[in-house]
């Protein structure tokens, strides 16, 4: 443990105890970084970024440089990073574009090769982007979303909890939760079986996420009947199933709190 004596770390930067900070890493400008870090060889972190504590942050990782942004007027802007994230080599983090803005990514998330995070995107917890996975700027990823190699979403879009994002697919609207997508554009594929089995979702839960499936996709209504009809389910699940009442409800006030639209295409439309 320690810092490698040809890595360049400015004054004013804040490093705790028990970080690993390999060579030719530089870390300029005000960047607060918490314990227990590794930061491999040639990584920059630079800009107002602040990082927690247990990352594993890989070589040639860029953090807190300029967004990708015209309207970007050299305001001061930010970085915030939580736990125990897995940063692997050659990803680029942004920070936000307005003043005082953020970018901000949570805990437990791994961010393959070549992943890319844009200005002011919101990252929760336990999300995997594979390698080349591509934010636009302030896309938001909720819980325990999987983005497959080489997915581009659309600046705007939310990709909604526990949803999986196939290889190659281009995210132009708000994937809801526990959906699976794939293609270009995205259509939805169905559910996201495997990925919930995966986080524990017994088949009482799956088997009423998938029911919500086929009244988005498959009835023919309208979206707001389908949503009427989804409202409904909730009020009767409340009582009798608890947590796929909450389930249905995330998935409704996703869709209801949508600005750009959902995906609603699926597979066989």
């Amino acid at each position: 443990m320690g810092i490698h004596p040809t890595a360049i770390i400015d004054k004013r930067a804040k490093i705790g105890s028990e970080n690993e900070i390999g060579p030719y890493v530089v870390i300029e400008g005000e960047v607060t970084i918490g314990n227990n870090n590794y930061i491999g060889p040639g990584t920059i972190i630079t800009g107002n970024t602040t990082i927690g504590d247990n990352n594993q942050i890989h070589g040639h990782v860029y953090i807190g440089n300029l967004p990708q942004d015209v309207a970007f007027k050299n305001s001061r802007t930010y970085v915030i990073i939580g736990n125990n994230n897995i940063i692997r080599e050659f990803a680029t983090i942004h920070r936000g574009t307005k003043e005082e803005s953020k970018t901000i990514i949570g805990n437990n998330n791994f961010l393959m090769v070549a992943s890319h995070v844009a200005h002011n995107c919101i990252l929760g917890n336990n999300i995997v982007m594979v390698n080349a996975a591509s934010l636009g700027g302030y896309v938001e990823v909720h819980d325990h979303a999987f983005l497959g190699g080489f997915v581009i979403v659309h600046q705007f879009c939310r990709i909604g909890s526990y949803t999986m994002s196939g290889i190659l697919t281009k995210v132009v609207k708000d994937v809801p939760p526990f959906m699976l997508v794939d293609g270009n554009p995205a259509k939805v594929r169905g559910t996201n079986v495997v990925g919930l089995k995966r986080k524990g979702f017994n088949n009482k839960r799956r088997e009423v996420i998938k029911k919500a499936y086929k009244i988005l996709y498959r009835s023919g209504y309208k979206l707001s009947h389908s949503l009427e009809i989804l409202n409904n389910d909730i009020s009767r699940l409340t009582e009798e199933d608890p947590e796929s009442a909450k389930d249905i409800e995330m998935l409704v006030d996703f869709i209801k709190n949508s600005k750009r639209g959902i995906v609603l295409k699926s597979e066989k439309e």
